[in-house]
């Protein structure tokens, strides 16, 4: 929102050795939230009003103009418009100006110029050279005409504007839960508190003789209150040039007296107002909703299918607009309109937020009516409407109006005491301090002598924003300055923290997941049947759910992998490898138990942990799984965590490549590749592997015994075995033998396992590295011992050869 402060000292005399720095702190500290500020003179710097005093044609291209600047000796200008006279008053840019033709972003700053064989000192401006073409008729290229402005010549374009004035930009989502801050009116207010000055009464004019039919039905669920009053106007032009001077300042096209005269009271006082034209519509005027979907045209070329339910003003032939948001093009005023209806309404916020947001249509008015404004602000903005208008239009002809209300907005009473404000604020409040404090924001107090406070708030701030004590709280110390709240230092017993290094074991999975270069996802707990279908789960065994986000997303999700799949498939059109995993909750059905043992009964569910990898060979994701697992029992320091061919599998692991995970005996989940058939109905091309384990049956040790071992005194010797063995024999049993053989053999590392045309069918030849360690340097003739003592266990265990080939 944008203030202007010319505007603010109509109803507050600020003091003028008080700088807008220092304003917009106060205001930051106390109210709300100023983001900047700026000085619209800025933009007209070296823009003066000029008169013409001679004009000599320079043949047929132009003509060479002698200018009164209001200095000793006028000024040579050469212009290309060829119809100028003398006595002409226009405006003129000096050297050192920055115009902006058309509005556009290229800046042209004017300097002495020779044009058409002559020094030219200035530069003949449009109004939209300068942002002002909603305050002078003429379009992009008229010249600026200042005959109207009456100012002497030299006189700064800004000055005879009003321009010269300082605009402040506040934050809106400070004044979220002020309403009566969206208007100039009550920002003057907050300054009158803070600076302790008198705020003057805002001017108003009374309503004309009631009359019937103006008003038909309101909607009980839509319109608090509505005012109508009909007027006829002889002439209806521009408004004056102060009233557009500040709309325009503050970001509003100046239009025509009547609209900017809605506008005006809208940025005043904080209520919204549109004037109709009555020979456009047919009265009564109703609010009301659509029962039926309805096109309509409205303001500023907008043209939307109202779906019912929309809130809308009606006429007796339908819609007029839409309510507390826009106006219907069919009834907006223009310059020919002589006969006018102005309305004025209270609106329940929560219907025109939807709407707003439905259609995709923000205003300034539905801005505010989303604020939840009072009812009696109502008669601020037609007292104040009808006040300008009969000082602008004093011929304007009062036809009559009707006042229909279905609730008013009752003051917010509070009770309290000076010993709970005085804890909570940290200083000693007398019942004067209080009162002083809160009358000058509009409330009113009443005191008894046992300290007792009852405190009513003014109805603009009764929406909502006042309600209990600890609001009273927040009214006191702001005015008063949290900055000149005492402080009190703090006798804090600082004791020496226990440091456990204690964290989740659910944390700890996920650091080691990630460590082992996998993406974590979050998926939403619901799952798509499609994904069900493809992991081998049916949707009976699953927990449904009411009000779903489609039909095919009623399930919670009873594992992770059918989520992981998803995300995997919406992801390959980016990269051609995938390495994600998931922490989170699955849902079981049939077995619904108390929350916690004490709480609200709830589906059964469990921490799981799941991973999909995605892309290469399917082997190698395999292993790569699997090593993740064993990296995770490392790790993560679990206390048992073994892989076994034994048990049920689930349906999604390929039987040539899956292996059961179990800890403590207990089955807890499977690892393997994809089947082809769980691939192609979750829409993956390519290899796949994936685990998921119950996270909730895995342990951690308690703690760990850290022993010193010293480093080897001699060198280890490594050297590489490649063996051709069976399929059939896993990894973990040529581990095992090899390990079994004792000093000097220390480590035993998979390198890699490859197949070709030498390799027997149903054998595979695994390279594997053999670390030796001993009490002395080993000789070649010990290495080559030891290298043999593998081989033949190897043989022996497990029908080994060496690799020849």
């Amino acid at each position: 929102m944008k203030l202007s402060l010319d505007w603010v000292r109509d109803y507050i005399d600020l003091p003028t050795d008080l700088d807008i720095t220092t304003i917009a702190h106060d205001i930051t500290l106390k109210t709300v939230e100023v983001e900047g500020w700026t000085n619209p003179a800025h933009q007209l710097t070296n823009i003066v009003v000029a008169h013409i005093a001679d004009v000599t044609q320079l043949g047929d291209n132009g003509v060479r103009l002698t200018c009164d600047i209001g200095q000793p000796q006028p000024i040579t200008v050469a212009s290309r418009v060829t119809d100028l006279t003398p006595g002409r008053i226009l405006g003129l840019a000096l050297p050192g100006a920055r115009l902006t033709p058309r509005g556009g972003d290229a800046v042209r700053e004017v300097a002495v110029a020779q044009v058409m064989g002559i020094d030219s000192y200035g530069v003949l401006i449009s109004p939209a050279d300068v942002g002002l073409a909603g305050l002078f008729p003429g379009g992009d290229t008229a010249l600026l005409d200042a005959v109207d402005l009456n100012v002497p010549a030299g006189t700064p374009l800004a000055s005879a504007v009003g321009y010269d004035d300082w605009v402040l930009e506040i934050d809106n989502k400070s004044l979220t839960n002020r309403p009566d801050l969206w208007g100039h009116y009550g920002m003057a207010r907050e300054l009158a508190a803070i600076y302790h000055l008198p705020l003057k009464p805002l001017p108003a004019a009374a309503l004309p003789a009631p009359v019937e039919g103006l008003i038909g039905q309101l909607d009980a669920q839509l319109c608090r209150r509505f005012v109508a009053v009909s007027f006829d106007l002889p002439e209806h032009g521009p408004a004056p040039l102060w009233v557009r001077s500040r709309l325009a300042r503050i970001g509003e096209n100046p239009r025509s007296l009547c609209v900017d005269l809605t506008n005006y009271v809208m940025h005043t006082v904080g209520q919204p107002a549109h004037v109709y034209d009555r020979d456009q519509i047919t009265v009564p005027l109703s609010a009301s909703v659509t029962n039926t979907a309805t096109k309509v045209d409205l303001l500023a070329g907008h043209s939307r299918e109202l779906e019912a339910g929309t809130p809308v003003i009606t006429d007796t032939a339908g819609p007029v607009g839409v309510a507390g948001i826009i106006g219907g093009a069919d009834s907006s005023v223009t310059d020919s309109t002589r006969h006018f209806v102005l309305e004025t309404a209270s609106f329940h916020p929560q219907p025109i937020r939807r709407a707003s947001q439905h259609l995709g249509i923000r205003t300034e008015a539905s801005a505010r009516f989303e604020k939840n404004l009072d009812t009696q602000r109502v008669d601020a903005a037609v007292g104040l409407f009808l006040h300008l208008l009969g000082d602008l239009a004093p011929n304007t002809q009062l036809l009559g109006s009707q006042d229909s209300a279905n609730t008013a907005t009752q003051p917010a009473v509070v009770d309290t005491d000076l010993g709970f404000l005085t804890t909570r604020i940290g200083e000693t409040l007398t019942g004067s301090d209080v009162t002083a404090t809160l009358t000058t924001l509009g409330f009113d107090v009443t005191s008894t002598n046992g300290g007792r406070l009852q405190i009513t708030a003014p109805t603009w701030r009764s929406t909502g924003d006042i309600s209990g004590p600890h609001d009273i709280i927040e009214e006191v110390a702001r005015i008063r300055g949290y900055d000149t709240i005492p402080t009190a230092g703090l006798t804090v017993p600082l004791r020496p923290a226990r440091q456990l290094n204690a964290r989740p074991l659910e944390r700890v999975l996920r650091e080691q997941l990630a460590a082992a270069g996998l993406h974590e996802v979050v998926t939403y707990p619901w799952t798509i049947d499609a994904f069900l279908a493809a992991t081998g789960h049916t949707k009976d065994t699953t927990v449904r759910i009411d009000g779903a986000p489609a039909p095919d997303r009623d399930s919670l999700r009873p594992a992770l992998i059918p989520n992981l799949l998803e995300a995997a498939a919406a992801n390959l059109r980016y990269t051609d490898t995938i390495a994600i995993y998931e922490a989170g909750t699955v849902f079981h059905a049939g077995a619904d138990a108390p929350y916690r043992d004490r709480f609200e009964i709830l589906p059964a569910h469990r921490l799981s942990l799941a991973a999909v990898l995605v892309g290469g060979d399917g082997p190698t994701l395999f292993r790569r799984a699997k090593g993740v697992l064993e990296h995770l029992r490392g790790h993560a320091h679990l206390t048992d965590l073994t892989f076994t061919t034994d048990g049920e599998p689930a349906s999604w692991a390929d039987a040539s490549a899956r292996l059961t995970i179990t800890s403590s005996g207990q089955h807890i989940g499977t690892l393997g590749l994809l089947t082809s058939k769980a691939r192609r109905a979750a829409g993956i091309a390519v290899s796949a592997a994936a685990f998921e384990i119950d996270a909730a049956a895995l342990r951690a040790h308690s703690s760990r015994t850290n022993t010193f071992t010293p480093l080897p005194e001699f060198p280890d010797a490594e050297f590489d075995l490649s063996v051709v063995v069976a399929d059939t024999v896993t990894w973990a049993d040529i581990a095992g033998t090899t390990t079994a053989v004792g000093a000097p053999v220390n480590t035993v590392a998979y390198i890699g396992e490859f197949r070709g045309s030498w390799v027997p069918d149903a054998h595979r030849s695994l390279s594997l590295r053999i670390t030796a360690r001993a009490d002395h340097t080993l000789a070649a003739d010990e290495i080559s011992a030891t290298r043999q003592q593998v081989l033949d266990a190897l043989a022996a265990d497990h029908g080994a050869r060496l690799r020849e080939v």
